[in-house]
C-alpha cells in the first residue's frame, strides 16, 4: 500500500521542468566528477571539478533543484592537486565532503593519491580543516562514492585499495570484511541494515558472510562512475551507461524494491539521452528529494550542445521508475 500511495502521489505531482535538465556550470573541463547529498534540513549540496585536478565548486539548493547559488571555490581543497570524491550527509545534520589528493613527488615513489575530508556544519556554506585517512605511499587509495554512516563513530569507506571503518573521533581505522578490497564500487546500508556493494554482493552481517547476486546492474566495470543509491523510501537505485565509448550514448535506471536482492531489468527508465554520445564520462549521481523525486547531478562536456559543456541537475519522479 506505501509503494501504491507514493506512485499515486507522485503522478499527481509532476512539473513541467521535470524532464529538462537545470544547467548549474559551463565552462567544465577534465575529471568533473559531480558529488551530491541532502542535508538534514532540505538543502542539496553539489561538489563538482571545474578543471582537471583542481578549482574543486561548491553550489546550493534550498528548493529542490530548482535553482541554485554560484558555485564557489571549494575550501581547504583550493591549494592542493587533488582527484574529485563524495559527499555524504549525516544524521546530526553535518555534511563530509571526501576527496583524493594527489602526494607531492617527494612523499610517494609513484604518482598516487591518497583521501582526505572535511566536515560542514552549516550547510555547506563553510568547512573544516582538512583530515587524512591512512596513508600508503606506495598504493593509490581513491574514493569515489559516499561512505556508509553505521554510527557517529563508525563510517565505512570504499576505497580503491581497502575497505575501512574510520572512528572519526579517534581517526583509527578498522578493516571492513577483513580489508578485502571491493575496488573503487559503492556500498550502501539498506533501512534493513543490509549492505549491498557494487560488486554485485550484500551482506546481512557487517561482512562475515556474502551472497552472490543473480542479474546485477555494471557497476563493477569502472565502477567509479556509475550510481548506486538507497532512496527513503526504501528502494534501491542504480545508473547505468548504454552505448559505446567514454559515456555512451544514453543513460537508465534499473530499481531494486526487494533490499537490493533483485533488480527491473525489464522495465529500466531511460534518464538522459541526448541522440548523440555523451561528452566525457556523465558520473551521474542521484539522491531522493521527497518520497515522490529524485534528483541527478550529472556532467556532459559535448560542445554542440546549447550552452556548450556544463554540469546538470535532472528531477524525475518516482512515477517514471515503475511504470506499467
Amino acid at each position: 500500500m506505501r509503494t501504491l500511495a507514493i506512485l499515486l502521489f507522485a503522478t499527481a505531482t509532476l512539473h513541467a521542468d521535470d524532464a529538462n535538465p537545470v544547467r548549474i556550470a559551463s565552462g567544465v573541463s577534465g575529471h568533473i566528477h559531480p558529488a551530491i547529498c541532502k542535508s538534514k534540513k532540505g538543502t542539496i549540496v553539489i561538489v563538482f571539478s571545474q578543471a582537471d585536478f583542481k578549482d574543486l565548486r561548491v553550489t546550493r539548493s534550498t528548493d529542490d533543484g530548482k535553482t541554485w547559488s554560484k558555485p564557489e571555490p571549494l575550501p581547504p581543497t583550493e591549494s592542493l592537486s587533488i582527484y574529485p570524491g563524495a559527499l555524504t550527509a549525516l544524521a546530526d545534520g553535518r555534511i563530509v565532503h571526501a576527496w583524493n589528493t594527489w602526494y607531492k613527488d617527494a612523499e610517494a615513489k609513484d604518482k598516487s593519491r591518497y583521501v582526505q575530508y572535511s566536515i560542514s556544519g552549516d550547510e555547506g556554506k563553510t568547512w573544516s580543516e582538512a583530515k587524512s585517512l591512512a596513508k600508503n605511499p606506495m598504493t593509490p587509495s581513491i574514493l569515489r562514492h559516499p561512505f556508509v554512516e553505521l554510527s557517529p563513530t563508525e563510517w565505512l569507506f570504499s576505497l580503491s585499495d581497502r575497505a575501512v571503518i574510520l572512528d572519526p573521533t579517534t581517526g583509527k581505522e578498522t578493516p571492513f570484511d577483513a580489508g578485502r578490497k571491493h575496488g573503487q564500487v559503492p556500498m550502501v546500508r539498506t533501512p534493513k541494515g543490509t549492505i549491498v556493494a557494487g560488486d554485485g554482493q550484500r551482506t546481512s552481517d557487517m561482512g562475515k558472510t556474502w551472497e552472490k547476486l543473480g542479474k546485477f546492474p555494471k557497476l563493477a566495470e569502472n565502477g567509479w562512475r556509475f550510481d548506486l543509491a538507497v532512496l527513503e523510501n526504501g528502494w534501491l537505485i542504480a545508473g547505468e551507461v548504454i552505448g559505446p565509448g567514454t559515456g555512451g550514448d544514453r543513460w537508465h535506471f534499473v530499481v531494486s524494491t526487494d533490499d537490493g536482492a533483485t533488480w527491473n531489468f525489464d522495465k529500466p527508465y531511460e534518464f538522459y539521452n541526448p541522440g548523440r554520445p555523451i561528452g566525457g564520462r556523465a558520473c551521474p549521481r542521484t539522491i531522493s528529494l521527497d518520497d515522490a523525486t529524485i534528483g541527478t547531478v550529472y556532467y556532459d562536456v559535448d560542445a554542440r550542445q546549447e550552452g556548450g559543456p556544463g554540469v546538470f541537475f535532472l528531477r524525475t519522479p518516482l512515477a517514471k521508475l515503475l511504470r506499467k
